[in-house]
C-alpha cells in the first residue's frame, strides 16, 4: 500500500464491523488506503459470522463514515438500512456548522444526504463513532498498532484480536449482570 511519507510499504487497512455493544462481527484487511470498496465485503463477512453463530436476524441500521461513500455503495443491494456520511464526520453530526455542503449531482449521493439530514438519520449516524471508534481504541491499546504476521496469516491474527476483544466484552457483561455474592 502507499505509505504516508511516500513510497510503498507492507501496510494493511484494517476494517471492522461491530454492533451496539461493541462486539466485533467482522474484521478484515483491505489492500487499499481508500475504504470505498471494502463496505460490502465487510457486510458479507459479518453476515457469514452471524450465520455461523446461528443468528439469522437481519441488520438494522448500518453506519459508515465518509471514507465508504461512493455511488457504487449507495446503489448496491444492502441487507441493512445503509447510512454513509457524505461529508466530514463533524459536519455530518452537526458538531461543525460552517454552512458548507458537499455539492453533487449524482442522485444516489443526494438521496443519502437527504436520508442523513432527517432527524432519524442524524440520530442514528451520531451513534457511529461511539460504536466503532472505541473498538479500535481498545484493540490498539491492548494489542498495539502493528500486526506480527504477513499474507494469509493476517486474517488469523485479526480474528484472534476480535475473539479476545469479544470474550472480554462477554466477561465484563456477565460480571455486570450477575448479582454480587452474599
Amino acid at each position: 500500500m502507499p505509505a504516508k511519507n511516500g513510497g510503498f510499504g507492507q501496510h494493511y487497512n484494517v476494517q471492522a464491523l461491530a454492533g451496539r455493544q461493541q462486539v466485533i462481527y467482522a474484521i478484515t484487511t483491505h489492500p487499499s488506503p481508500a475504504d470505498t470498496t471494502a463496505l460490502h465485503p465487510l457486510l458479507a463477512a459479518a453476515r457469514a459470522t452471524l450465520d455461523t453463530a446461528g443468528i439469522t436476524a437481519k441488520f438494522g441500521a448500518v453506519l459508515f463514515d465518509a471514507g465508504y461513500a461512493s455511488d457504487a455503495n449507495f446503489t448496491a443491494p444492502c441487507e441493512g438500512d445503509l447510512h454513509v456520511a457524505v461529508t466530514r464526520e463533524s459536519r455530518q453530526t452537526g458538531r461543525l456548522q460552517d454552512g458548507r455542503q458537499r455539492k453533487t449531482t449524482k442522485p444516489s449521493w443526494q438521496q443519502m444526504a437527504a436520508k442523513l439530514a432527517t432527524t432519524e438519520g442524524k440520530t442514528l449516524y451520531k451513534q457511529r463513532a461511539g460504536i466503532i471508534e472505541p473498538v479500535f481504541a481498545q484493540l490498539f491499546n491492548r494489542l498495539g498498532t502493528r500486526l506480527n504476521y504477513r499474507d494469509h496469516k493476517i486474517d488469523l491474527e485479526l480474528s484472534l484480536w476480535a475473539a479476545t476483544h469479544n470474550i472480554l466484552k462477554a466477561i465484563r457483561h456477565r460480571q455486570q449482570t450477575q448479582p454480587a455474592p452474599a
